[in-house]
């Protein structure tokens, strides 16, 4: 987790730099929601936590730097007022499932915008951040405050008067890092959409 809030850092002080030379930003408020019905347990080092079921909905402002014709760089902020996850309890002998609900924020992260010119615009992005729940996760041997980390790619559609919506994938892991007694991991496949204000 440290590398990563070290990697996005460095990306953000080269496109402050390049944002300088390349143009002005320009500021973009989002709202979005997404759903996962299922959390993934592929990768083992990661999340270990089967049959999860996850939404969120955020808040995101983002500083779109207008690099060139082929890629746009954005520094991207989220805010989740309200997050829930479904998950069987490994603790219990019935596999009784909890349900919890949290929010949090992800205050670094960075997507590019691929043909930024055209009305269908391809992404990828990346994101990091914490968030907290009424419950610990995934069961009594876990903590209530939780780190995360995303990693994804969709596609935005941009339509008149400065407005875009857009359709994405996360791959959306969540982790205490070791601070609990348990730390398996939980890892989300989130699907989202999104509706974008841009300022003027």
């Amino acid at each position: 987790m440290k590398y990563f809030g070290l990697t996005v850092f460095v990306l953000l002080g080269f496109i402050h730099l390049h944002g300088q030379t390349a143009g002005s930003g320009k500021n973009e408020f989002s709202v979005w929601g997404g759903f996962s019905p299922d959390s993934s347990t592929e990768i083992k080092a990661l999340g270990r936590t089967p049959d999860v079921r996850f939404g969120l909905v955020s808040i995101r402002y983002s500083r779109r730097f207008n690099n060139n014709d082929a890629v746009n760089l954005k520094y991207t902020a989220d805010i989740t007022p309200a997050a829930f996850a479904n998950y069987p309890d490994a603790l219990s002998l019935n596999s009784k499932r909890r349900s919890a609900y949290g929010f949090g924020v992800s205050p670094l992260g960075l997507q590019a915008n691929f043909r930024p010119r055209k009305t269908v615009q391809p992404f990828v992005g990346t994101s990091g951040g914490m968030m907290y729940f009424d419950k610990r996760m995934p069961n009594a041997l876990g903590t209530r405050f939780t780190f995360t980390a995303d990693i994804g790619a969709g596609v935005e559609i941009m339509l008149k008067e400065k407005r875009s919506v857009t359709l994405g994938y996360k791959y959306f892991h969540i982790s205490n890092a070791g601070r609990g007694d348990l730390n398996p991991g939980i890892d989300n496949n989130l699907f989202y959409v999104g509706y974008t204000f841009f300022s003027k």
